[in-house]
């Protein structure tokens, strides 16, 4: 077996999140007019959740390569 470092994991975990995100908005956003102004708020609400998470990953230097 060869052992990876932590960091490899971390960085793919953040790769899948943002991958899911990018999955889920090219629908809405293929269907937006349709939709309405409730499923962008939805939307609005599931990219902020991401964003925060990502800016307090960054503020707590997780991010960075040790």
């Amino acid at each position: 077996w060869v052992q990876f470092n932590f960091h490899y994991y971390f960085y793919a975990l953040i790769f899948l999140a943002l991958d899911v995100l990018v999955v889920f908005l090219y629908p809405w956003a293929v269907n937006l007019r349709a939709l309405g102004s409730a499923s962008f708020v939805a939307v609005l609400i599931v990219v902020a959740i991401i964003l925060i998470g990502y800016i307090y990953a960054w503020k707590k230097k997780a991010l960075e390569w040790k």
